[in-house]
Parts: C-alpha cells; structure tokens; sequence
C-alpha cells in the first residue's frame, strides 16, 4: 500500500473527538465493571471446561 493510499483511507475513517478521548483513557471502565467482566470470564472459562469434560468422558464411553 502506498502512502497515498494509506493517507485516503485515514481521510475516510477519522476518529471524532470523542473517539480519540476514550483511546487516550477518558472512558475507562469502572471497578464494579471490571469486577463484572472478570466474573464472566472466570464463568465462560468453567463452562468450556465442563464442556470439555463432558465430550472426553462421551468420547471414553461414560455416560
């Protein structure tokens, strides 16, 4: 990609101001929102591995 190029696509896709104020840091999340995403993680991640735990013993012939 040429530098002309690359100049015309950053012409069409500026950031507002607003956008660039939340890359710099102004729309932080907060601790309780933190706290939440955390917790969902830890949950998707228990339920992959219970997932998973379920189609091995499938697979060895449990039921």
């Amino acid at each position: 990609m040429s530098e002309t190029q690359a100049a015309k696509i950053l012409e069409n896709h500026e950031l507002s101001a607003t956008q660039v104020q939340d890359i710099a840091g102004g729309g932080l999340c907060s601790a309780e929102e933190i706290v939440n995403i955390t917790s969902s993680l830890i949950k998707s991640y228990e339920n992959l591995v219970d997932f998973a735990s379920h189609v091995m013993g499938r697979v060895a012939g449990e039921s």
